[in-house]
């Protein structure tokens, strides 16, 4: 399905090899306690150096692109695109 998506659209074969390839950013998931009681739609101040993508709740589900008024809760994870894991961490 992927093939026959990036036969369709131009381009689309490089974004696929960006995201999902092991060179440039990649997926990270970790848990910051600081970040507890923040909405998802906040959380992009925090990561300069990050695009967070959605959350992985302490119930473990992964939660791609939560409501903006997702609440972080205790023992949730921030999901994020970056360059490397130590790469990025929130600023204040």
């Amino acid at each position: 399905r992927l093939m026959l998506l990036s036969a369709r659209q131009p381009g689309l074969a490089k974004v696929y090899e960006s995201l999902l390839g092991f060179e440039g950013d990649e997926f990270y998931k970790e848990e910051w306690p600081q970040l507890v009681g923040t909405m998802f739609r906040e959380l992009q101040r925090h990561f300069p150096d990050a695009v967070p993508i959605g959350v992985y709740t302490n119930e473990e589900k992964a939660w791609l692109s939560p409501p903006p008024d997702y609440v972080m809760q205790p023992g949730d994870q921030v999901m994020v695109l970056a360059e490397d894991n130590n790469t990025y961490s929130p600023a204040e």
